[in-house]
């Protein structure tokens, strides 16, 4: 586990600075205002991970717990139907963006940048189940390497730009990136079937999709999480967009990013660690459950910790970062960024054994009514003035209840163990 963990972490570090990298070349490139447009169209693509319907999260349960009792006699099938369900959803995910363009603001004004993203993208969602597999048989290593070589060609790409080695256009920079993504689904999704020594001979067998009905309805439950996550946690770039001007939408931008690498490294803990609450759960393990536990409320304690002492050196950070383009002039402002952040990181300790377990009736009720309450609390901090942090306190208002729930709910599934 350990070794997943500092594999995992340094290619997400690496990731995540090559990242903070191609801001400011991309500021450079495309200028404030297009690569304004370019956040925002580019922020809608989480949208898509929805469409799953939670059935990749069920799948990778599955695929750990297989492992963990050495029965994998019927997990070909159910990997076989869940690819079936992912072509489909495929089918309709075009019509869906094709009916969207005619409605939404961002793909309306911007229709041809907007069909060079999505459209490869969309094409290729069956390839991203690969995600799921490789994370259940514990191949995080292989799975980060992949995506560190896609953000290392996008970062050659846009060098390439910078030094003119071709002319610059947002058109030619959209083809490229939704090409990596493509090529680099396709690589996941292929090493983590072989790993589990999948037979392609399966995926013509329609049987499957209906024997994977359970896991499919199981799925639909993480499915309303997914949704409820992006209420919360991913349309600050389009409600900043919508309530205030395109430098704060780059403000806006630019501190989410650094928040979110702490984020990504959290998450590299919590997908480690949700493998291991799945493995020892299938073995009956209470005793490793419990030091799971533990360990997780000691990692978000650090993380906070550290969030706390970060916060000040944000707006130079921001100010070197972008080559001054993008200026915080109130370290005040970076308040509400580091509140979520930690009531994120301490709501995930308990909710990824809510996950592991598949208990997430509560979770789900608690993650609607906050997705309801989400587009009109954030509204009223609008105009109250919180400016750029508006979206992360609302944000963090509406998940201290689910915060306090699923740590004490994951307290009592350990216990009936």
């Amino acid at each position: 586990m350990l070794k997943s963990i500092l594999g995992s972490t340094i290619f997400k570090l690496s990731s995540a600075a090559i990242s903070f990298v191609t801001v400011p070349l991309l500021l450079k490139t495309l200028g404030t205002n297009n690569y304004a447009v370019w956040v925002t169209l580019t922020a809608l693509l989480s949208w898509l991970n929805l469409f799953d319907f939670g059935s990749g999260y069920s799948l990778k349960n599955k695929v750990t717990e297989s492992q963990a009792n050495d029965k994998k006699e019927n997990i070909d099938g159910l990997i076989a139907g869940t690819l079936q369900f992912y072509i489909i959803v495929s089918f309709f995910l075009i019509l869906l963006f094709v009916g969207s363009t005619f409605f939404v603001n961002i793909f309306k004004t911007h229709l041809f940048l907007a069909y060079i993203v999505y459209m490869p993208i969309i094409l290729s969602f069956p390839f991203t189940l690969g995600h799921f597999i490789i994370q259940g048989v514990r191949k995080f290593n292989l799975f980060n390497s992949i995506l560190f070589i896609q953000n290392i060609i996008w970062l050659v790409v846009l060098m390439m730009y910078k030094y003119n080695f071709f002319e610059v256009s947002i058109y030619k920079l959209a083809s490229c990136y939704s090409g990596l993504y493509v090529i680099a689904n396709f690589s996941i999704i292929f090493f983590a079937l072989r790993n589990v020594q999948f037979n392609w001979k399966q995926v013509f067998d329609y049987k499957n999709f209906i024997s994977s009905k359970a896991s499919l309805l199981v799925g639909t439950r993480f499915f309303l999480l997914q949704v409820s996550s992006l209420f919360l946690y991913s349309i600050g770039n389009i409600l900043t967009y919508n309530n205030l001007s395109l430098k704060n939408v780059a403000q806006y931008d630019t501190v989410n990013k650094v928040f979110l690498l702490g984020m990504t490294i959290f998450n590299v803990v919590i997908s480690v660690f949700w493998t291991e609450i799945s493995h020892a759960k299938a073995l009956g393990d209470k005793a490793k459950l419990i030091k799971k536990f533990n360990q997780l409320l000691l990692c978000a304690s650090v993380f906070s910790i550290g969030t706390c002492g970060i916060i000040f050196i944000i707006p130079t950070l921001v100010s070197l970062w972008t080559n001054k383009a993008i200026v915080i002039n109130n370290v005040k402002d970076l308040y509400p960024f580091a509140l979520l952040f930690i009531v994120q990181v301490f709501s995930y300790c308990g909710a990824v054994f809510l996950n592991a377990f598949e208990k997430l009736k509560g979770q789900i009720i608690l993650s609607v009514i906050a997705s309801v309450l989400m587009i009109p609390l954030c509204k009223l901090l609008f105009n109250l003035s919180m400016g750029i942090g508006s979206v992360p306190l609302a944000s963090a208002i509406l998940t201290i209840p689910t915060l306090l729930f699923v740590i004490y709910k994951s307290k009592i599934c350990i216990n009936k163990i």
